[in-house]
């Protein structure tokens, strides 16, 4: 058997010793969707910490829109779409798009009917691991012992490289056409936005698609129930999202805020809009040219909410560096490279809490930083 043979097995090994690690096996769970059903207060360990920064709802005071114009851009609507999102993405680090050119009822449709099938339907599809990899129907994605329990439940599927569809939901009979339609959709968007982010810093228009090579893709619908006290729990706790670049279709119930200037803002939902929000993994390539920004979500007391979250990003084992070209005495690096595989392993052990990622820092080795919790 030749060296470099041998060394692939190893390696192989490795990323798959690396993986255990990461993804501990889930326990049995009792939906957040049944609970809501029956109780009157919420239990100890979903009950959140309380949080005293302000919730700001005023008119015209959201995060930016930007008009895609179903992609018939001239020149001069391509300029204007280059320089809005890269503004957005600097600025707020979320923005929304309309004139997307994507069906996004059918697949919301195809989610609610799957929430709505009764228990015993949806516990076939459980999943046997916390999530980032393992599909199936779950509420906790943490294995954190001293996490707090979110008021949610949730549908994971891996996406790309692999599709493995047999896994996925037979029941309500559309779901594995319009979830896969979305998965399809949601790629070519998310590599249409990375060009046109590129090109905001003066990068050729694929270099950030290159960057993250073949995507690691998944989607996440998260299910939040009413709740009989919605102001002692959260639907997902503040954090930074750890991929590249998350795209999320939101129904027609407010929850989900961005943290900006230390005040809570609602991101309102606009029908057929696509949110779009920055991720870790973007910022630190794009040296802090853009923002990946502190959001969280809130439920209600009458109404349930869902979204569906697509999360575009590299494989586990690549390495992620800011790039040479947006480095220099004006711009100096902010961050060392870092392994995704280890740095998703580090938002699994603490929970997506926060934000978290490599400073760069000369004169020692590089630690993870948990920003102050909100």
């Amino acid at each position: 058997m030749c060296r470099c043979y041998k060394g692939a097995i190893k390696s192989r090994k490795k990323r798959k010793e690396k993986e255990r690690e990461i993804f501990a096996m889930v326990e049995e769970f009792v939906p957040v969707q049944e609970l809501g059903k029956s109780l009157k207060e919420v239990p100890k360990n979903y009950i959140a910490p309380e949080d005293k920064i302000p919730v700001v709802n005023e008119p015209g005071k959201s995060v930016p829109v930007v008009d895609l114009c179903d992609f018939d851009l001239s020149p001069k609507q391509h300029e204007r779409v280059v320089h809005e999102i890269a503004t957005a993405s600097s600025e707020w680090g979320f923005f929304q798009v309309i004139n997307h050119g994507i069906d996004v009822a059918k697949p919301q449709r195809a989610s609610m009917d799957f929430f709505e099938l009764p228990k015993e339907e949806k516990l076939k599809y459980a999943a046997k691991e916390y999530g980032f990899k393992s599909d199936g129907y779950g509420s906790k994605i943490s294995n954190a012992d001293d996490a707090v329990l979110l008021w949610r439940d949730y549908l994971f599927l891996c996406t790309s490289p692999k599709r493995n569809l047999d896994n996925w939901p037979t029941q309500p009979p559309e779901y594995k056409e319009a979830m896969s339609g979305l998965a399809d959709d949601f790629l070519m968007l998310a590599k249409k936005v990375l060009g046109f982010l590129s090109e905001g810093v003066d990068l050729p228009t694929d270099y950030f698609e290159k960057c993250f090579g073949i995507p690691n893709q998944s989607i996440l619908t998260n299910y939040y129930p009413g709740c009989p006290e919605p102001d002692k729990v959260l639907g997902f706790m503040p954090h930074s999202d750890f991929g590249g670049l998350t795209l999320l279709l939101q129904d027609g119930v407010p929850g989900l805020q961005v943290l900006k200037n230390n005040t809570w803002v609602v991101v309102e939902p606009i029908p057929g809009a696509i949110t779009i929000n920055i991720s870790d993994l973007l910022e630190l390539m794009s040296n802090g040219r853009y923002r990946s920004v502190i959001h969280r979500v809130q439920v209600n007391a009458s109404r349930p909410r869902m979204s569906i979250a697509c999360n575009y990003s590299c494989s586990f084992d690549s390495g992620v560096a800011p790039a040479p070209e947006l480095i220099d005495e004006e711009h100096p690096q902010l961050y060392k490279p870092v392994n995704f595989g280890d740095y998703v392993q580090a938002v699994v052990k603490k929970g997506p809490t926060g934000k978290s990622y490599m400073l760069i820092n000369h004169d020692s080795k590089p630690e993870y930083m948990l920003f102050q919790k909100h």
